[in-house]
């Protein structure tokens, strides 16, 4: 494992920028764009392309971030950095959750997500909360 880590880091660190800056340019972007323009054409083409290729992203992103949570909990849970972890992992599943529902809703059902314009402002403030417990976990 520790060969691969750097690996598994990199496609992380990579993965979590493209999700976090889709989330900024949607919450805080396409939100006063939304508002101040008609172009629901341009809205609807870049919210086609983000359904296609975010759920790869995203995918990706959990399946690195626990294979570099294993490393971690190879002993029982004492330090710090144990604890914090496991408060990021428990905030990743609660967006890996409200993923899997917006995407069921979408492709499954053929409904609009109930949770709505809400649901990419709640998710943006979970990324906020992990990566700011990702920048203690190494300090305290």
């Amino acid at each position: 494992m520790d060969k691969i880590y750097p690996f598994f880091l990199i496609i992380h660190l990579f993965c979590a920028i493209i999700f976090v800056g889709y989330l900024f340019f949607d919450v805080v972007i396409l939100a006063k764009i939304k508002t101040k323009t008609d172009s629901q054409k341009t809205l609807d083409a870049i919210s086609q392309k983000i359904t296609r290729f975010m759920p790869f992203v995203v995918l990706m992103l959990f399946i690195t971030g626990g294979a570099m949570a294993g490393k971690y909990f190879a002993q029982p849970l004492e330090s710090m950095l144990q604890k914090l972890l496991l408060i990021k992992i428990c905030l990743a599943a609660l967006i890996f959750i409200f993923v899997v529902f917006s995407l069921s809703c979408h492709f499954i059902f053929k409904c609009k997500n109930p949770l709505g314009k809400f649901i990419h402002p709640i998710i943006f403030v979970l990324c906020i909360l992990i990566i700011t417990l990702a920048k203690f976990m190494f300090y305290l």
